[in-house]
């Protein structure tokens, strides 16, 4: 088993249960694709998935901080 520290994912991703919802979906998503074309990816899906998130291939954003920064600039605007 790889070791990730939980900084990594963090850093990325505040709140380390939506880490978790974000990598999960993303897991399910390779393995989706890999099925979809019959392929087998190195390594363990979870992983390769981790990988992923910590360098910065998954665009993600936070709604709450997003509703926030649209509010804003409605007032601004």
């Amino acid at each position: 088993m790889t070791y990730i520290r939980r900084k990594d994912v963090t850093d990325k991703i505040d709140n380390k249960f939506e880490a978790i919802k974000v990598m999960s979906l993303e897991t399910r998503r390779l393995n989706d694709r890999a099925n979809a074309l019959g392929i087998n990816l190195p390594g363990k899906m979870t992983s390769n998935a981790v990988q992923r998130l910590i360098d910065g291939k998954i665009a993600t954003y936070d709604i709450k901080k997003r509703r926030r920064e649209l509010m804003d600039a409605e007032k601004e605007g």
